[in-house]
């Protein structure tokens, strides 16, 4: 989701909410699952396979401890949880994340209840020594595998309840031990549970925070290029305005890459917005600058900038004199075709029009953008000088325009 859609899903003070059991909203968790699944699937790939190599081990003790069970317990921990948990390694990363918590939830659980139910059936005096495998294997689901805080109280109130269902149904366990046990496996939950919610907390807020300083940094960075397009953009045309202009201008004389540069001044303006006003004025100004803009958008090398007032320059960039001629002729041809009314015209047109001067840079003298401006500025001059609607050529030799077309 983008960052519009994320900032929907943040409190006042800028941080997404979280629920009461650590659970982000769905925009963010499917970030954070985009983001660190991963490094999450990893882990718990890992603590799966530690766990289940400790997991067994108590198979010894169970020699000593479960003599009566031993057979039992062989075939619940190596012949059924251990393929299981294998199995969930292997699928971990082949389903979803939301799923794979589920699993590994289940899972857990599943593990959990076969010690439970040795230790309830079995007759040997020994057998009450294993109760604190129960303790340890909650504390590794709630610590070391880490469930999210939603299954960790899924799973340790399933395991409090399957636990304290052994210790009440266990006939041979006296009201004392039957008590000490209800004691151990209470705190044993409490403990781990308690455990599990500052670390997934901890883990929630500092994901929160990080992202909420992203956040900020985007929209830093997306109003500063906001800034830079309003300040290198003309607020009425959208045409890039004179700043662009110049940073054209400098960029291509620092290439020394052929340069011609169109000069361009709407006709009888003034008479224009005299007669019509400034509203209309301003509407003449944007259709010419959207004609404009096509030209330039279907010319290779070609930049339109409004210049100031009525006044437009075109840089034609890698393009020799019978292109730039080429471009200045489309360019009158086309305002001539929007037909905007010009009902004030002393020649007689009744139309709007432009003049265009065009001058190309010399890379054989020394020469600066200002002066190829000024070079197509007095070419314009001469084209409104000899009537308008036309444009002339500036002869950067002679320093005198070469052609009135």
């Amino acid at each position: 989701m983008n960052r519009a859609g994320l900032e929907e899903h943040f409190d006042l003070k800028g941080r997404p909410a979280l629920d009461r059991l650590l659970r982000f909203e769905a925009p963010i968790a499917a970030r954070y699952d985009a983001e660190h699944s991963a490094e999450r699937l990893a882990d718990l790939r890992s603590a799966i396979l530690v766990g289940l190599v400790f997991y067994n081990l108590y198979n010894i003790t169970s020699f000593a401890l479960l003599p009566d069970t031993i057979g039992l317990s062989l075939i619940l921990r190596l012949g059924m949880v251990t393929p299981l948990a294998l199995a969930l390694v292997w699928a971990i990363g082949r389903i979803s994340p939301l799923w794979t918590e589920r699993f590994v939830a289940a899972a857990v659980f599943g593990t959990y209840v076969v010690p439970v139910f040795l230790f309830w059936n079995s007759h040997s005096p020994l057998g009450l020594f294993t109760f604190g495998e129960l303790s340890l294997t909650i504390i590794f689901a709630n610590m070391l595998l880490t469930l999210r805080f939603f299954y960790a109280i899924l799973f340790t109130s399933g395991a409090l309840a399957v636990t304290l269902l052994a210790i009440a149904s266990k006939s041979d366990l006296g009201t004392p031990l039957a008590f000490a046990f209800t004691v151990q496996v209470l705190t044993a939950c409490a403990f781990a549970l308690y455990a599990n919610y500052r670390e997934e907390r901890r883990r929630s807020l500092d994901y929160l925070a990080t992202l909420s300083a992203r956040l900020e940094a985007s929209g830093a960075h997306e109003a500063t290029r906001t800034y830079r397009y309003l300040s290198l953009t003309d607020a009425l045309t959208q045409l890039p305005n004179r700043r662009s202009l110049t940073d054209q201008l400098e960029k291509a004389f620092g290439q020394r890459r052929p340069l011609a540069a169109l000069m361009i001044d709407i006709d009888h303006f003034k008479s224009y917005n005299d007669t019509l006003g400034h509203p209309a004025g301003d509407d003449c100004l944007r259709r010419v600058a959207d004609c404009f803009a096509r030209i330039a958008a279907n010319t290779d090398g070609a930049f339109c900038a409004r210049f100031g007032g009525e006044e437009f320059t075109f840089l034609l960039q890698d393009r020799g004199e019978l292109v730039a001629a080429r471009l200045a002729r489309l360019i009158l041809r086309d305002v001539t075709n929007l037909a905007i009314v010009h009902p004030a015209r002393s020649d007689g047109l009744g139309i709007v029009t432009v003049s265009i001067g065009v001058a190309r840079a010399s890379w054989g003298a020394t020469g600066s953008p200002q002066d190829l401006l000024h070079a197509a500025d007095a070419a314009l001059y001469i084209a409104k000088r000899r009537g308008r609607n036309q444009f002339s050529l500036w002869d950067s030799q002679a320093e005198q325009p070469a052609v009135v077309i």
